[in-house]
């Protein structure tokens, strides 16, 4: 049902049959190929249709404002054209407009044209058109099929920096400039969305995983960005008979085969099924249904304990019943500042005992901030700023040197996997820092309390 072809990409030729000597037609055969067996975009069919063009990207001018781009799919447009935009839904989106300006690039060089046919990648101006949205002529009722969009499976609110440390290292502070950056994001991501926060100052990012999340959380401390984000929040849906539904995805792993069983452990802990598992050639592929709750720190658990082996992409699947107790060992214990200012490393040394530490010697912390994991279980409050006392007397140990092991450092998205749900994350450009979301230990004490108390 389709042609045969023998080619050589490193040789550069293409034969019909394999008893062709190859490389004396170059690749002319599969060129004459594509004209004979692919048809044409521009036809006189195609080219009698309204017009209709698929929005890929939009961008802004100063001049002739929103530029949409996009595959001319139906018909042909020309400038001084009609124009409305359709919705993936096929509802109209904003008021009739008129083409004000149509060009394309070639290489980095912009060129005018009064008119663009089918099969053309062109940008006009003219229409406030998003991305997945149809730019088409008034008598179009369809919009052009697009690919689904999977739904967002976390949430996370950002909001303005409220620490002791703010506005030290930014240059964008305020929630107006964080809102209106994430509203130009959302612009061209369609995958992101944002939601109304119960906090006026702060506002709510919907997307599809922490891996996502954390890339914008990157690029917003890049441009100077200040901000203080919340813990991730699995989005779960109700059905009709009043059951909270949550999220699933379809895992694929690809491994070395003496490294399976690292991942299907992994995979187990955080209540994953295996689905299939095969060969394929030196590798092995193993296939699984996880929820979305369980697979926060996945990739970076697998990436460490395979040594950069395994290969993870997922997608959403379906929605299902999670019983969320079967989550409650995958978050660890906090080693806590309960005082402000610099670390010592006097204070450090004994501090190290009791976990792992965050922060390395003269670096700034405050009370509430998470300096370290604790290798018990329960949060613990510890002063990392002890400075040790001077005095005339001189003893055995007064002249030991300080010997700390380096602090874990964590990325972005790592971060984002590890935060408990009494935590917020502070993003700076310099910095990014996990602390309490109640500074005040005692204030944090009693808080807890009540919460035990009025979930008996």
């Amino acid at each position: 049902d389709y042609p045969l072809l023998y080619a050589s990409a490193r040789q550069g030729y293409v034969c019909k049959l394999l008893g062709d000597v190859p490389g004396k037609e170059g690749v002319v055969p599969l060129l004459d190929t594509i004209l004979d067996h692919i048809p044409p975009p521009n036809s006189d069919v195609v080219l009698q249709e309204p017009f209709a063009l698929s929005v890929n990207t939009i961008q802004s001018d100063s001049h002739l404002g929103r530029i949409v781009t996009g595959k001319v799919e139906r018909g042909q447009v020309a400038v001084g054209d009609k124009i409305k935009v359709l919705s993936r839904e096929g509802l109209s989106v904003g008021p009739e407009g008129k083409v004000t300006k149509l060009f394309f690039m070639e290489g980095l060089k912009r060129v005018d044209v009064e008119r663009a046919f089918a099969g053309e990648i062109v940008s006009l101006a003219g229409c406030e058109g998003g991305v997945g949205h149809t730019v088409c002529s008034p008598e179009r009722q369809d919009p052009v099929a697009t690919l689904p969009i999977s739904p967002p499976v976390i949430s996370m609110t950002f909001g303005p920096n409220d620490s002791p440390l703010q506005g030290q290292e930014g240059t964008k502070l305020t929630s107006s400039l964080i809102k209106d950056r994430l509203r130009k994001e959302v612009e061209n991501n369609v995958t992101l969305s944002l939601r109304p926060s119960a906090d006026s100052e702060s506002i709510d990012v919907q997307g599809r995983g922490e891996l996502q999340i954390g890339i914008l959380v990157e690029t917003l401390r890049r441009e100077g960005f200040e901000m203080v984000v919340s813990p991730p929040r699995v989005l779960a849906v109700t059905g009709e008979d009043g059951v909270s539904r949550e999220p699933f995805e379809e895992v694929v792993v690809d491994v070395d085969p003496d490294l399976q069983g690292v991942v299907i452990e992994s995979m187990s802990n955080r209540k994953g099924t295996l689905l299939e598992f095969k060969d394929i050639g030196n590798r092995s592929r193993l296939i699984f249904h996880a929820p979305s709750r369980g697979l926060m720190g996945f990739r970076h658990e697998i990436t460490n304990a395979t040594r950069g082996n395994a290969t993870v992409n997922s997608i959403f699947s379906h929605y299902d019943t999670v019983n969320l107790s079967s989550f409650s060992g995958l978050k660890k214990a906090k080693l806590v500042s309960m005082e402000s200012g610099k670390t010592t490393g006097y204070a450090l040394t004994a501090v190290e005992e009791r976990g792992v530490l965050f922060v390395g010697v003269g670096e700034d912390v405050y009370e509430g901030m998470v300096i370290g994991e604790n290798s018990k279980a329960g949060d613990l409050d510890v002063n990392p700023c002890k400075a040790k006392r001077l005095t005339n007397m001189r003893t055995t140990g007064a002249e030991e040197k300080v010997a700390l092991s380096p602090p874990k450092r964590m990325t972005v998205e790592e971060v984002i996997a590890y935060m408990n749900d009494d935590e917020v994350l502070e993003i700076t450009p310099k910095s990014v820092r996990l602390r309490k979301r109640i500074l005040d230990s005692n204030a944090r004490a009693r808080y807890a309390k009540s919460s035990k108390l009025q979930s008996k």
